[in-house]
């Protein structure tokens, strides 16, 4: 794998800090929201939902570190911890509150959230989206099979449908496994098998617990 550079890693970063369009108003304490979920289970969907809740909440989308390194011809995997990891830090660093909208199923994506929390004294909240795999699949295949889908920064174009579809199928089992009582931090669990309308309450019903712990 190619590791970026710490230089690279810190040019990247700032390009992504310069498109991002930070709230006027800053989080009342440092928090980091973090989603796990499937993709196709609408990770991105809940997590600004969530922003458009808290005052001071910034989202910091994974797909978005993706495309500038692709952008950059450089290899994501461990890059995209760091970059998300840089960007997170700086926000945070200035008063912010990020939401991760990018899979925090894996122990590796939960160490760097560690981390960053560690060095920034961020209070860590994790939001968990269960949802049946064909469901997913079906919404991912209605959003990837979009012929007017314009890839930028905001809403990355990641790979083609099939690979999308077998993303999904490959990682069922990670997420089938996933022992919620064994995630450190998780504040609540959202159901998206359903209708909007039932996924806005359970969104309002996560964030009022965010906001009421001490």
């Amino acid at each position: 794998m190619n590791v970026m550079e710490d230089q690279a890693s810190a040019r990247l970063s700032q390009d992504f800090l310069s498109r991002l369009e930070l709230p006027p108003q800053k989080a009342k304490v440092p928090f980091l929201i973090a989603i796990i979920g499937l993709v196709g289970s609408g990770r991105t969907i809940v997590a600004k939902a969530i922003v458009e809740k808290i005052d001071g909440a910034v989202l910091v989308q994974a797909n978005s570190a993706r495309f500038l390194l692709r952008e950059a011809a450089t290899t994501w995997g461990d890059n995209v911890r760091r970059v998300l990891k840089i960007v997170a830090e700086n926000l945070l660093s200035q008063g912010y509150g990020v939401v991760f909208d990018g899979a925090s199923a894996d122990v590796e994506d939960r160490q760097n959230i560690s981390e960053i929390a560690e060095k920034t004294g961020a209070k860590v909240f994790y939001v968990r989206i269960i949802i049946d795999p064909e469901i997913a699949k079906a919404r991912e295949q209605k959003k990837y099979d979009n012929p007017n889908w314009l890839s930028n920064f905001e809403d990355f174009r990641v790979s083609t449908t099939d690979a999308m579809l077998q993303n999904i199928n490959d990682r069922a089992p990670l997420h089938r496994d996933l022992d919620s009582s064994q995630i450190s931090g998780l504040i609540g669990e959202i159901n998206n098998n359903g209708m909007v309308e039932e996924l806005d309450q359970q969104v309002d019903t996560v964030v009022q617990k965010i906001k009421e712990s001490p």
